[in-house]
């Protein structure tokens, strides 16, 4: 009867973080079709690690998505983003653009002390502008082929970008989570399972023509 009474409560606890993460970014979605664009908006720590794209370029983005069109196709709880640990949310929502085009947005909220902010958001329109932004670098500076096979990933799937590129770690039999995936035959749920196996080290290498996923050894 304790353990029931328990996972009652950690289940009540989980509905409410759920519905106070989607309050939350309700709210940051009103201020950004508002046309509010202060970086207070965002999460400090999240702006720092991921500097590619700006507080004000999220809003915008945001801003830019069909309000009516928003449906909501999943929420997870994550406990680390790309070498933070903490406590995220992660939001995944189809949508329309203004101009009517499908999009995806995933937003990932950070809580602190109670309080939700948004630490990271992606859609299409940021896509295809880090992509644009990395053709250009790689003309200038060719990219190491992981980063090239990571690039290529998180243009298919880009709910991945959640988990960073491997740099300096040797693929073999100890490290790899899972086999050898195709770039068009990746199950981006089960990629994830293998993420929550090893979610402070998890990452992408390449091998051969196949992205394998790697845990790290501590």
């Amino acid at each position: 009867m304790a353990f029931c009474v328990l996972a009652i409560a950690c289940t009540d606890r989980a509905a409410e973080k759920q519905q106070q993460g989607l309050t939350f970014l309700t709210s940051w979605f009103t201020k950004a079709a508002a046309g509010q664009r202060e970086d207070t908006l965002c999460h400090g720590l999240g702006q720092l690690k991921h500097p590619a794209i700006s507080c004000a370029q999220m809003l915008s983005a945001a801003a830019n998505i069909d309000p009516q069109t928003r449906n909501i196709v999943g929420v997870h709880p994550q406990d680390c983003f790309g070498g933070v640990c903490g406590d995220f949310l992660e939001i995944r929502i189809d949508s329309h653009d203004m101009a009517g085009n499908e999009t995806q947005e995933t937003a990932l909220l950070k809580r602190d002390e109670g309080q939700f902010r948004l630490y990271w958001y992606r859609t299409n329109e940021i896509l295809a502008t880090l992509r644009a932004a990395q053709t250009d670098q790689e003309e200038e500076n060719p990219k190491d082929p992981v980063h090239v096979a990571y690039d290529r990933l998180v243009a298919i799937y880009p709910s991945l970008y959640t988990y960073p590129p491997c740099y300096g770690v040797r693929v073999s039999s100890t490290n790899l989570a899972g086999e050898l995936m195709r770039f068009d035959d990746i199950d981006v749920e089960f990629v994830e399972t293998l993420a929550q196996q090893c979610p402070e080290t998890f990452c992408f290498s390449l091998v051969g023509q196949k992205i394998a996923a790697i845990c790290p050894q501590p």
